[in-house]
């Protein structure tokens, strides 16, 4: 008897169900990068530009703590590091998307790498990118959505930053530099190399 008491409670009950907003978990601690290896490029800086492709109809990443492009640009910074003494490699942001519409939250991140020389000339580049998204009722709180940004973004950086040290070791390996000058066999700690500048979009 309880169990045909339950069969026709549960058309009742599952509607109820589904009309509670997904659980999201989002990472406490901050974005950061430097518990990675840095990767040391044989160049005199390392620039990090500021310049990003405008927000597309529909972008909140503008509201995140951390903004995708910012957080970008941190990975850079945390990562790259100049031990060299001529030219410069030079990072910029060139998608840096977080959407929302009917069928959810979408993260798509993409970024390029130059090796320009001290006369001018490109070297060799590297891009990279990253997607991740997850599908939400339409119905969902503006609170769980916007946890959902955070946590689509965190994913899609973790994505791109693989991504960015895999292109970086097969297309720029011979810029990379494994230990410092006089180092035997240990890394060297990671000098300060990173400046930014600001140029206008492409």
């Amino acid at each position: 008897m309880p169990s045909r008491r339950l069969a026709l409670l549960l058309p009742f009950l599952l509607p109820a169900c589904a009309g509670r907003d997904p659980e999201i978990a989002v990472p406490g601690t901050p974005i950061g990068f430097r518990f990675l290896l840095p990767m040391r490029l044989n160049v005199a800086e390392v620039v990090v530009t500021e310049a990003a492709p405008p927000p597309a109809p529909g972008d909140f990443g503008a509201s995140l703590a951390v903004p995708p492009a910012r957080a970008m640009r941190q990975m850079a910074e945390e990562r790259l590091f100049a031990v060299g003494t001529t030219g410069q490699a030079v990072f910029g942001v060139t998608q840096a998307l977080l959407l929302r519409d009917n069928s959810g939250v979408v993260c798509a991140l993409a970024c390029r790498l130059d090796i320009v020389a001290a006369e001018g000339g490109r070297q060799g580049f590297i891009e990279a990118s990253a997607r991740a998204n997850i599908t939400l009722p339409s119905s969902v709180a503006p609170a769980t959505r916007q946890r959902a940004g955070e946590a689509m973004l965190r994913q899609a950086l973790d994505r791109l930053n693989v991504e960015f040290e895999f292109q970086v070791k097969r297309n720029l390996r011979a810029w990379l530099v494994e230990t410092a000058p006089g180092a035997s066999g240990m890394p060297a700690p990671a000098p300060s190399g990173v400046e930014r500048e600001a140029l206008p979009p492409a």
